[in-house]
């Protein structure tokens, strides 16, 4: 059978759901001595109960249970519209809001209605894999600015030079995933001045309210920009509703016809009923306090406990769900080929799991998600790792 794609879809495995594979393999086959996973962005905390008991009653209502709206309950994007007045004070149509199932759909729904082959998009390096898998999809070229992972800022030379006339999307993730960078103000401007309205920059916020040293902000504070910016967000993270896949984009008037006739035909509905459960979550903004203080721990103890490893160092994080450990000068010093390569390691001689920093476009790095409650457990078993060496 030939497909109409020429994707080398082996090459392009999400290594992270490999490595996840894998220790559920392991645990199988031995269930005393599980795996510590340290590689899904999902946090181990549970739904809060007014969440549970919210979805439950709806569960058991057929009139709320059987309800369709293609690009999402009314309720649900009335309730968002005021969240983003409270929150940031910035006025959203509700209107202006597509709810659809996590944001992995919207991103490859935006890519195949914004770029086409011959195009070019541009990403920030390291990237989170599925925009670059969006961009296969659509046919476009993929064009990389840099992150730089030491000092987590934006290399704005690398933008501008990257930045041409056949642009059509421009990404921005802040916090980042994997690094746990945020833009400033001052970078989000400079980049709006560059791409002056010639390309749509698609925002991706999933992080936005899990800053661990300063307050929460939105990129859809920013004002009198030139160009046109798109938000994506979810309930999958601080509000812990990662498997329910609740996830929505805030897109200008001209595209939310495109968005909605996509998902009539290739999506109908997203459930209702976990719809229902995002509206309850967004009443109880304690539940992220607790989540950002306990990660940001968790941060700080992978600072201090790295500090002890020569030969490989842990980047500082600033927000999100994950921290980075450049790892070349052990990759380097043991002959490891790959991070898959040391990752696979890992998970066999310490029984942790890791993702892969080439599912980033950082090829000597780790990432570690700091949603495990045996996370410091596990930062104790990698830093034996590293320190012993290979033998």
């Amino acid at each position: 059978m030939k497909l109409r794609t020429d994707i080398n879809f082996f090459d392009n495995k999400f290594l992270m759901f490999v490595i996840d594979q894998m220790a559920y393999d392991l645990d199988k086959k031995n269930p005393e001595n599980k795996v510590i996973r340290m590689t899904l962005g999902k946090s181990e905390l549970p739904l809060h109960p007014a969440i549970i008991k919210s979805m439950q009653e709806k569960i058991d209502d057929p009139s709320k249970s059987r309800l369709v709206f293609p690009a999402g309950l009314p309720e649900l994007k009335g309730k968002l519209s005021s969240y983003y007045a409270e929150k940031y004070s910035v006025k959203i149509s509700p209107n202006n809001f597509i709810i659809s199932i996590g944001t992995s759909t919207i991103f490859r729904n935006l890519f195949y209605l914004l770029s086409k082959k011959g195009d070019e998009v541009l990403l920030p390096i390291p990237y989170y894999s599925l925009y670059k898998f969006s961009a296969l999809l659509s046919g476009a070229t993929v064009k990389y600015y840099k992150i730089n992972p030491e000092t987590q800022r934006l290399d704005m030379e690398s933008f501008k030079d990257n930045f041409t006339d056949k642009t059509k999307i421009v990404v921005i993730n802040t916090p980042g995933n994997p690094l746990g960078n945020i833009l400033t103000d001052e970078e989000l401007y400079k980049m709006d001045s560059i791409v002056n309205g010639k390309a749509v920059i698609i925002n991706d916020e999933i992080y936005c309210n899990t800053y661990f040293d300063e307050e929460c902000k939105s990129v859809m504070q920013l004002k009198n920009t030139k160009s046109v910016f798109i938000t994506t967000n979810s309930f999958s993270k601080a509000y812990r509703m990662y498997t329910k896949r609740v996830g929505y984009c805030i897109v200008p008037d001209e595209l939310v016809e495109p968005l909605t006739v996509i998902q009539h035909h290739t999506l109908l509905t997203v459930d209702p009923i976990v719809q229902f459960g995002a509206l309850t979550a967004i009443d109880y903004p304690s539940e992220i306090d607790y989540l950002v203080n306990l990660y940001k721990d968790r941060r700080d103890y992978t600072i201090k406990k790295f500090r002890e490893v020569n030969l490989v160092n842990a980047i500082y994080s600033k927000g999100g769900f994950y921290i980075t450990l450049e790892c070349k000068d052990y990759m380097d010093k043991y002959n490891y080929k790959s991070s898959l390569e040391l990752a696979k390691d890992l998970i066999k001689t310490k029984r942790v799991a890791t993702v892969p920093g080439s599912d980033f476009g950082l090829p000597t790095t780790l990432r570690l998600s700091f949603s495990s409650s045996r996370y410091k457990e596990g930062i104790d078993l990698l830093v034996d790792f590293f320190n012993k060496g290979v033998a």
